[in-house]
């Protein structure tokens, strides 16, 4: 019967117990935030005031060229026929 009580006491006083920590805790997140908005400053440009080397279109297509001709280079085997059969 103790137990049964026990039970029955404890349950209601954890659940509030845990209902008033999370009240805390959110109030502290609330109280926590800064008013001050963030000012970013986003240059795109660079340091150097002109594009980058990778935002010419021109190094692109050099680099696929010879990224293919090595992926050909590698892939061939031979191409020609050999008779020594």
């Amino acid at each position: 019967m103790a137990t049964m009580m026990k039970r029955t006491v404890v349950r209601p006083i954890v659940a509030v117990t845990l209902a008033l920590q999370a009240l805390m805790f959110k109030a502290s997140m609330l109280l926590a935030q800064e008013e001050k908005k963030v000012d970013v400053n986003i240059d795109i440009d660079g340091p150097g005031g002109g594009a980058v080397w990778y935002g010419n279109w021109w190094i692109w297509a050099i680099g696929i060229a010879v990224f293919l001709i090595i992926i050909v280079a590698l892939t061939n085997r031979g191409g020609g026929r050999s008779d020594a059969a």
